[in-house]
This record gives C-alpha cells, structure tokens and sequence, in this order.
C-alpha cells in the first residue's frame, strides 16, 4: 500500500510541475524561485531511483551544454520539460 501511495504523491508533484511550467511558458514569465524548486523537487524524487554519482555528472553536463548554447529560449525548454513530465505521467 506504501508504494501504491508513494507512485501517486509522486504523480500529482509530476501533474502539478507539468502544469506550472507550462503556465510559465504561455506567460513568457521565467520566475526562478520556481524552477529553483522545481530543480530540487525533481533532484529528490531522482535520488530514489538513480545513483547519486552518475546524477551529479549528469547535471554538471547540462550545465555544461546550457553555457555553451547559443540563442538559449527558456520558454523551449520549459516546454519540453513539461512535455517530459507529462510522458512520465503516462508511463
């Protein structure tokens, strides 16, 4: 029953997270206090499911190819991390 409750906590932050950045999108309004807890939000629920080293390293890439990316759109990639949280939903 814990996990059944855990998967679906873990689908409403996903739902909600989904929806917040999509708004964020539409608006054109980057508030980062919300991506600061979106990051740290989608961090902890990754620290259950994948090696803590291998999720650093991974980060550190992304930050990495963001600072080389010319033309970086916010709104894009708010997009496309929405459209990732919502394939989770389904999967």
């Amino acid at each position: 029953m814990k996990g059944f409750l855990t998967r679906r906590r873990e689908k409403e932050t996903i739902s909600f997270l989904a929806e917040v950045l999509d708004k964020m999108a539409r608006n054109g309004v980057i508030r980062e206090d919300i991506i600061e807890e979106a990051y740290w939000t989608l961090k902890k629920m990754l620290r259950n499911k994948v090696d803590e080293d291998i999720l650093q390293a991974f980060e550190d890439l992304v930050m990495l190819k963001a600072k080389m990316e010319k033309g970086l759109s916010p709104e894009r990639y708010l997009e496309n991390a929405k459209s990732s949280l919502m394939k989770a939903l389904e999967g």
